[in-house]
């Protein structure tokens, strides 16, 4: 009989998932070695002579928690990395049902919204908390929860497991304040750049939401992911006999992959202060911290997650999705695309107001616009072709992002100034005219008529 036993591993997404994995299950009674290979999902087990071989779901329970299952090779012949017609077309239908549950209650009850912060300025204390709390029991519970879990061995009082977090809230604060410097420096750097990076950050987020809903690979297993040489470089610090060894640990998963930090860092980045961004990221780790201490303080790391994780992990990727529409539709805006989802959806179904719109022979019309609080008040106008348009815009509030303004159609580039700011263009042909900040974030659009 084989002493080798082969399985599926589904929820991996980091080589820290390989550490938790193989630490937990080498010390099931019986078990020599354990084999993970995050790349092909495959998880090797070998028995030492004699022992019995555990029940799968013996060693689901063990794993569970964290959002991973054991799935014995042999109950599905050759793994492979397209999974079953029947178990896609069910993973494609609770896909469906979790987004289209997520845009209900984001369109009609509002609650969602506040856990979808808008990358812009005005991103609440509160939201940022509670998108903290989404990611402590989805992404980042995979990889900043098996990392902490991986590293246990620097953290064996209690003083220092605080000191662990401690350092992960510090590393959160400072990280955010630097972002938020970065970002106060939009007006230096070129329009086109932020475009390029919203895409590819909304491209990323799709990545994971996708994983998360059981969709898509994870970004490590197709290559995305953090060098071997991190890794490495973590095992150095977590094996330091240095005092401030638990502080580093903490502080190095700050850069650990996770769709959720990211969202959050680009938050604070496009916050364009260090004040808010500290706030901002502050407030993003002290809403995993209840998890993620969980995880430290437990003996067996198991809790009351268990049960709701695979809910909560399709929620996350609903909501990571719509983000990641929101950051390719502002890429495409800033870089002059006249059509992005947001055009898409705003077109369907909608009928163009032509309250005060002048004449066609009229001389000028004055078009009055409020940028406040990280978004613009209104933000779909309507113009008539041909009219010269005088574009008053009141910069109320134009921290960050918000103090600048681009118009890609017509070339048009402004720094906004608190108080009256007047664009003047021409429109020349009917349609949509998409508007952003420099960063693509803040979004609105003029509707050309006849």
């Amino acid at each position: 009989m084989s002493r080798t036993h082969t399985f599926r591993v589904t929820g991996m997404t980091c080589h820290a998932c390989e550490r938790f994995l193989k630490e937990t299950l080498i010390n099931v009674p019986g078990v020599r070695s354990v084999d993970v290979a995050l790349k092909t999902s495959h998880l090797k087990i070998h028995m030492a002579d004699g022992a019995d071989v555990p029940h799968v779901g013996t060693l689901n329970r063990l794993i569970a928690d964290r959002g991973y299952t054991l799935i014995p090779e042999q109950d599905h012949g050759v793994v492979c990395a397209v999974p079953h017609r029947d178990v896609l077309r069910t993973r494609l239908w609770r896909g469906v049902v979790a987004m289209g549950a997520v845009v209900v209650l984001a369109l009609f009850l509002n609650p969602l919204r506040v856990l979808v912060p808008d990358i812009s300025v005005g991103a609440s204390i509160g939201a940022m908390i509670a998108f903290g709390a989404v990611a402590s029991v989805s992404t980042c519970l995979a990889s900043t929860g098996g990392f902490l879990l991986a590293v246990h061995g620097v953290a064996q009082t209690k003083r220092q497991k605080v000191l662990i977090h401690a350092g992960r809230l510090a590393a959160f604060i400072v990280g955010g304040a630097v972002l938020g410097l970065i970002g106060g420096s939009v007006p230096a750097f070129s329009e086109s750049a932020y475009g390029v990076i919203a895409l590819v950050l909304g491209i990323g987020f799709l990545i994971v939401g996708l994983h998360l809903m059981d969709l898509a690979p994870s970004p490590a297993q197709i290559g995305l992911t953090l060098p071997g040489s991190f890794w490495k470089w973590g095992d150095r610090i977590a094996t330091s006999k240095s005092r401030a060894t638990p502080l580093l640990v903490g502080a190095v998963t700050f850069v650990l992959p996770c769709g959720f930090t990211q969202t959050a860092q680009a938050l604070a980045l496009a916050s364009g202060s260090a004040l808010t961004g500290a706030l901002i990221l502050g407030a993003f780790a002290l809403g995993t911290l209840p998890v993620l201490a969980g995880i430290s303080f437990s003996a067996s790391g198991r809790g009351r997650a268990s049960s709701l994780h695979g809910t909560l992990r399709l929620a996350s990727g609903a909501i990571l999705l719509m983000f990641a529409v929101g950051q390719v539709d502002g890429g495409l805006t800033v870089l002059g695309s006249p059509v992005t989802p947001g055009t898409i959806v705003a077109s369907i179904g909608s009928k163009v107001v032509t309250t005060s719109i002048p004449s066609a022979n009229a001389q000028e019309q004055t078009i009055r616009m409020t940028v406040a609080y990280g978004t613009y008040q209104p933000k779909q106008l309507t113009v008539r072709k041909g009219v010269p348009v005088r574009w008053e815009i009141d910069g109320e509030d134009i921290a960050g992002c918000a103090s600048s303004l681009v118009v890609p159609t017509y070339g048009i580039k402004r720094n906004l100034i608190p108080g009256l700011n007047v664009i003047q263009f021409t429109p020349k042909k009917t349609g949509t005219i998409p508007f952003s900040c420099g960063m693509g974030m803040i979004r609105g659009s003029f509707t050309v008529i006849e």
